[in-house]
Protein backbone atom coordinates (compact mmCIF):
# COMPACT_ATOMS: atom_id res chain seq x y z
CA UNK A 1 0.00 0.00 0.00
CA UNK A 2 1.52 3.12 -1.06
CA UNK A 3 1.13 6.91 1.13
CA UNK A 4 -1.09 7.60 -1.50
CA UNK A 5 -3.69 5.21 -1.73
CA UNK A 6 -3.82 6.52 2.31
CA UNK A 7 -5.07 9.31 1.84
CA UNK A 8 -8.49 8.30 0.56
CA UNK A 9 -11.30 10.45 -0.38
CA UNK A 10 -14.02 11.17 2.33
CA UNK A 11 -16.34 12.95 1.80
CA UNK A 12 -14.98 15.13 -0.99
CA UNK A 13 -12.16 15.77 0.74
CA UNK A 14 -8.92 14.37 0.99
CA UNK A 15 -7.91 12.62 4.21
CA UNK A 16 -5.26 10.10 5.55
CA UNK A 17 -6.75 7.04 6.23
CA UNK A 18 -5.86 3.78 7.95
CA UNK A 19 -6.26 0.32 5.90
CA UNK A 20 -7.87 -1.81 8.39
CA UNK A 21 -5.25 -4.48 7.89
CA UNK A 22 -2.94 -3.27 10.30
CA UNK A 23 -5.48 -4.15 13.31
CA UNK A 24 -4.29 -7.91 11.68
CA UNK A 25 -2.15 -8.56 14.64
CA UNK A 26 -2.62 -9.93 18.35
CA UNK A 27 0.39 -8.01 19.61
CA UNK A 28 -0.17 -4.23 19.45
CA UNK A 29 -3.27 -2.30 21.03
CA UNK A 30 -5.42 -0.52 18.09
CA UNK A 31 -3.60 2.96 18.94
CA UNK A 32 0.00 1.47 18.59
CA UNK A 33 -1.03 -0.35 15.14
CA UNK A 34 -2.43 2.90 13.59
CA UNK A 35 0.34 5.47 15.02
CA UNK A 36 2.99 2.53 13.56
CA UNK A 37 1.19 2.72 10.52
CA UNK A 38 0.83 6.16 10.01
CA UNK A 39 4.81 6.84 11.15
CA UNK A 40 6.47 3.72 9.50
CA UNK A 41 4.08 3.02 6.32
CA UNK A 42 3.51 6.94 5.92
CA UNK A 43 5.86 8.54 6.86
CA UNK A 44 4.52 10.96 9.06
CA UNK A 45 6.18 13.15 11.73
CA UNK A 46 5.10 13.08 15.39
CA UNK A 47 3.63 16.17 15.86
CA UNK A 48 1.53 15.40 12.55
CA UNK A 49 0.17 12.00 13.84
CA UNK A 50 -0.93 14.15 17.21
CA UNK A 51 -2.74 16.65 14.84
CA UNK A 52 -4.52 13.84 13.03
CA UNK A 53 -5.43 11.93 15.90
CA UNK A 54 -6.21 14.75 18.47
CA UNK A 55 -3.83 13.79 20.92
CA UNK A 56 -0.51 15.23 22.47
CA UNK A 57 3.20 14.52 20.74
CA UNK A 58 4.06 12.73 24.33
CA UNK A 59 1.18 9.95 23.92
CA UNK A 60 2.52 9.68 20.03
CA UNK A 61 5.77 9.39 20.97
CA UNK A 62 5.38 6.73 23.32
CA UNK A 63 2.54 5.16 21.64
CA UNK A 64 5.30 4.43 18.99
CA UNK A 65 8.20 3.78 21.22
CA UNK A 66 5.91 1.05 23.04
CA UNK A 67 5.03 -0.38 19.90
CA UNK A 68 8.47 -0.84 18.67
CA UNK A 69 9.36 -2.68 21.36
CA UNK A 70 6.22 -4.89 20.89
CA UNK A 71 6.84 -5.47 17.10
CA UNK A 72 9.68 -4.31 15.81
CA UNK A 73 9.46 -5.37 12.19
CA UNK A 74 7.79 -3.96 9.60
CA UNK A 75 4.01 -4.66 9.14
CA UNK A 76 4.23 -6.29 5.77
CA UNK A 77 1.11 -6.74 3.40
CA UNK A 78 -1.75 -5.24 4.34
CA UNK A 79 -5.42 -5.34 3.64
CA UNK A 80 -6.60 -2.25 2.64
CA UNK A 81 -10.26 -3.36 2.11
CA UNK A 82 -11.33 -1.30 4.58
CA UNK A 83 -9.58 1.95 5.34
CA UNK A 84 -10.82 4.15 8.22
CA UNK A 85 -10.61 8.07 8.10
CA UNK A 86 -8.30 9.48 10.89
CA UNK A 87 -10.77 11.98 11.75
CA UNK A 88 -12.84 8.55 12.52
CA UNK A 89 -9.94 8.21 15.69
CA UNK A 90 -10.17 11.78 16.14
CA UNK A 91 -12.99 11.59 18.00
CA UNK A 92 -11.96 11.37 22.19
CA UNK A 93 -15.20 10.78 23.56
CA UNK A 94 -14.37 7.63 21.91
CA UNK A 95 -11.81 5.31 23.02
CA UNK A 96 -9.42 3.84 19.64
CA UNK A 97 -11.14 0.75 19.77
CA UNK A 98 -14.57 2.19 19.77
CA UNK A 99 -14.00 4.77 17.04
CA UNK A 100 -12.78 2.03 15.08
CA UNK A 101 -15.70 -0.48 15.45
CA UNK A 102 -17.99 2.23 15.14
CA UNK A 103 -16.51 2.87 11.85
CA UNK A 104 -16.78 -0.83 10.89
CA UNK A 105 -19.70 -1.34 12.18
CA UNK A 106 -21.45 2.08 10.62
CA UNK A 107 -20.45 0.32 7.23
CA UNK A 108 -22.97 -2.56 7.61
CA UNK A 109 -20.45 -5.63 8.65
CA UNK A 110 -21.40 -8.17 11.56
CA UNK A 111 -19.40 -8.36 14.77
CA UNK A 112 -18.21 -11.32 13.74
CA UNK A 113 -16.61 -9.58 11.00
CA UNK A 114 -15.33 -6.65 12.88
CA UNK A 115 -13.91 -9.71 15.03
CA UNK A 116 -11.94 -11.39 12.50
CA UNK A 117 -10.77 -8.11 10.93
CA UNK A 118 -9.68 -6.69 14.23
CA UNK A 119 -8.55 -10.31 15.39
CA UNK A 120 -10.66 -9.80 18.42
CA UNK A 121 -12.90 -12.16 20.13
CA UNK A 122 -16.84 -11.40 19.19
CA UNK A 123 -18.17 -11.00 22.46
CA UNK A 124 -14.75 -8.36 22.93
CA UNK A 125 -16.65 -6.04 19.64
CA UNK A 126 -20.36 -7.06 21.39
CA UNK A 127 -19.21 -5.03 24.30
CA UNK A 128 -17.19 -2.23 22.20
CA UNK A 129 -20.06 -1.81 19.60
CA UNK A 130 -22.87 -1.77 22.96
CA UNK A 131 -20.61 1.11 24.81
CA UNK A 132 -20.68 2.81 21.28
CA UNK A 133 -24.11 2.75 21.34
CA UNK A 134 -25.09 3.60 24.22
CA UNK A 135 -22.23 6.78 23.98
CA UNK A 136 -24.39 7.73 20.98
CA UNK A 137 -27.60 7.62 22.29
CA UNK A 138 -28.59 4.74 20.12
CA UNK A 139 -29.56 2.64 23.52
CA UNK A 140 -31.94 3.37 26.75
CA UNK A 141 -30.16 1.83 29.08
Amino acid sequence: LKKSDAIDHVLGKKEIAIPVGVFGNDILSSLEAIVKYMKEDLKLKFSKIAKLLNRSNKTIWATYSKALKKMPSAFGPISAEIMIPSSAISNRSYSTLESVVGFVKDIDYSNHEVAIMLHLDDRTIWTVWDRVKKKRGMLQE
